[in-house]
Parts: structure tokens; C-alpha cells; sequence
């Protein structure tokens, strides 16, 4: 008989699997971590995954959906009923550690782990001083993040945020991790378009209109401005497009699965956002290689572009000034090629291996 080493338990905690940023790096942490660890994935909602997981990935669920709470009593009782829940799947499969991420799993993590006398970990995804967290949700953060073991951010500026209410040593910059999948269908050598990419949320957040109305202005007509997303400002931003009569040269393109097509295929990359948590399309896109430009925003661009060296650092909501910007990445190729080149080498630190072993030195602390 051989003696198998038995693996550690460890679980996420996440709302749902959909196709956004946490939801990526959850998927790619747990497809990692799964070679030395028993990995589970708890979300609130049942789920289908829009991203690839290990087989060997447990998949758990607390219940089939989570009306939308009308008043606080709502909130209380259908997190009462989450929490639950975890509380059970911990006992019954002897979860070891949480991992939550998004403040709503963070703060069940910390509460479940607490009442199970079991460590957890929390990631904090978005700018806190940009998110309009209701009161309700306010109280709860500050009453259990202080809790969690350790509290994972991903800018200094945010990590600042929190140091007035959580000991500093609990709180640790971890980058996300470059999708595995999404890298290896890098091609360097793939034909590319007169496109100019954008791909983001349609949200206020990301500002696309402030991208449309600069590249209406732009000197070459012969480009496209191709915008990957979804979101409640479709419809007005469509309107835009009408009104500036861009029609045959903006396309939106609600979600797609293979991201990497664009990002090979397009020769710029523009992102208008007036404030981020960690912007993982910009950093798939300078992994990518395509030259890009960045409004200065909170929080993350500043640390990934140094402006002029490896892309565009711009201020935010100045249509002139990006339209200036696209005006000379278009007509400077060779401008675009040490951009895209060192932009590359500036997110390397960000793929899988280097993030997911750092990931691994902090839960090995806590179990």
C-alpha cells in the first residue's frame, strides 16, 4: 500500500461563476492550486461556469437563486440562510481554509470560518473609495474584515485604504494571475487589423463614451474602434454611435469566448475608465502585446504604464487628449511595435506561475 500524502482542504467562496474578473481568477487559482490542495468552489447561486475548471475542482452551491432583498429583513434573512449553508458544506466536507472574494463572500468567509474555528483569506476586487457599498454591507466589512487572517488587495493605494482598520501584516498585494488558457493562445505573429480594442463592463465605470466621441475625431478613417462587453449602457452608447454616424466603423460585441482573437488581431488598445479595482483587460492586453493607452484613473494604470516607455498614461474624461494619443499610435508604427514589446515584458510578473505561487506562500501560513 502506498502512503498518499492527503491533501489539504481548501474552499473559495464566490457569488456566482459568470464571465467577470474574479470569476476568471478564481477559476484560474483554483486550476492551479488543485496539484496540492483539495480544491472546492462555494458559490451562493447554482451555476454554470463560464470558465474552464479542473475536473477535479469540486463545485458547491449554497442555493438555486438569491431573490433580489427588498429591505434590509430580505438581506438578513437570505444571507442568514448563506451562511448556513457554508457553515454546512465546511462541516460536511472539513473545509481547512475560506477564500472569499467580493465583499459579500468576504464577509460570510470570515463569518463562517469564525464560527468553524477555521483561518480564511479575503480579496478585496474592486477601488473601495469608488465603491458605493450600502451601509448594511458597510457595517458588516468593518466588523469582519479585521477578522480574516489575511485581507488580499491588488494596488498599494488600496492596500492604504485599509490600513486604518486592518493590521497591516494581514494585508498583502497579490496581482491577479494572466489567465493560463488565455496565454497560450498568444500568437505574436497573428495578421492584425486597423482595429483600435476596448473590452470592459458598458458601465459609467469604463467611460466607452468618452473612447466613441474621441474616435470620431480621429485623422485616419480607415480604422475601426471595436468595444467587447455588456452592460446597462448599451442602448445609450448605440445611440452615440448613431448620432456621431459610426456606424459601419464602432462595433459592440457582447460577450465572447474567444477574447484572444481580438487581442491578436487588434493593433491598439484603449481603455477611458474613470476608476478600477485592478484592470485585468488592460493587463491581458500589454500581455498580448498590443500598445496601449490609459487614463490615469484609480486604481492600478499608474502601476503597470510608465507613460511614453510602454504605453499612454492619459487623464481621465479628455476626449482631445486620447484622440491626440490614437492620432499618434496610428501613424507611428514603430511607436506602437516598443510599446507593445515592453509593455509585454512589464506583465510578465503576472502570469500563472509567479501569482499562484505567491498565493500558495500566504495559505501556507494559515494551514
Amino acid at each position: 500500500m502506498h502512503n498518499k500524502k492527503v491533501k489539504q482542504k481548501l474552499s473559495f467562496v464566490i457569488p456566482s461563476l459568470g464571465a467577470g474578473g474574479a470569476e476568471r481568477v478564481v477559476s484560474t487559482l483554483a486550476n492551479a492550486l488543485i496539484k496540492d490542495y483539495e480544491v472546492y468552489i462555494i458559490t451562493f447561486i447554482r451555476v454554470v461556469p463560464f470558465y474552464k475548471l479542473h475536473k477535479d475542482v469540486q463545485l458547491m452551491y449554497c442555493v438555486d437563486n438569491v431573490p433580489p432583498s427588498r429591505n434590509i429583513f430580505n438581506a438578513l434573512k437570505s444571507n442568514y440562510i448563506l451562511l448556513k449553508k457554508i457553515n454546512a458544506i465546511i462541516k460536511t466536507e472539513k473545509i481547512q481554509l475560506l477564500i472569499g472574494f467580493l465583499t459579500s463572500a468576504n464577509v460570510l468567509s470570515v463569518l463562517a470560518a469564525k464560527s468553524n474555528s477555521i483561518p480564511s483569506i479575503i480579496s478585496e476586487r474592486n477601488n473601495p473609495n469608488k465603491n458605493n457599498t450600502n451601509k448594511f454591507w458597510k457595517l458588516l466589512k468593518n466588523f469582519s474584515y479585521p477578522k480574516a487572517n489575511y485581507l488580499v488587495v491588488q494596488t498599494k493605494e488600496i492596500k492604504e485604504y485599509y490600513t486604518s482598520s486592518v493590521d497591516e501584516k494581514k494585508l498583502i498585494i497579490l496581482p491577479n494571475p494572466i489567465s493560463a488558457e488565455l496565454s497560450a493562445k498568444r500568437d505574436n505573429e497573428a495578421f492584425k487589423e486597423n482595429v483600435i480594442l476596448n473590452v470592459g463592463r458598458l458601465t459609467n465605470q469604463k467611460a466607452q463614451d468618452v473612447l466613441i466621441k474621441s474616435f470620431s475625431q480621429i485623422e485616419d478613417k480607415n480604422w475601426k474602434l471595436l468595444i467587447i462587453g455588456e452592460g446597462p449602457k448599451k442602448k445609450e452608447y448605440q445611440k452615440l454611435i448613431e448620432k456621431l454616424d459610426l456606424k459601419d466603423r464602432v462595433i459592440i460585441k457582447s460577450k465572447t469566448k474567444n477574447i484572444d482573437k481580438y487581442y491578436n488581431s487588434s493593433r491598439i488598445f484603449a481603455f477611458s475608465s474613470i476608476f478600477e479595482g485592478f484592470p485585468n483587460a488592460l493587463i491581458e492586453a500589454m500581455h498580448f502585446g498590443i500598445p496601449c493607452i490609459s487614463t490615469d484613473c484609480p486604481t492600478g494604470p499608474s502601476e503597470l504604464i510608465k507613460d511614453g516607455i510602454n504605453g499612454f498614461l492619459i487623464p481621465m474624461n479628455k476626449e482631445q487628449v486620447l484622440t491626440e494619443k490614437i492620432n499618434q499610435l496610428i501613424s507611428k508604427e514603430d511607436l506602437r511595435l516598443s510599446f507593445g514589446k515592453n509593455g509585454q515584458k512589464t506583465v510578465d510578473k503576472f502570469k500563472v506561475d509567479s501569482v499562484v505561487e505567491r498565493w500558495n506562500k500566504i495559505i501556507k501560513r494559515c494551514i
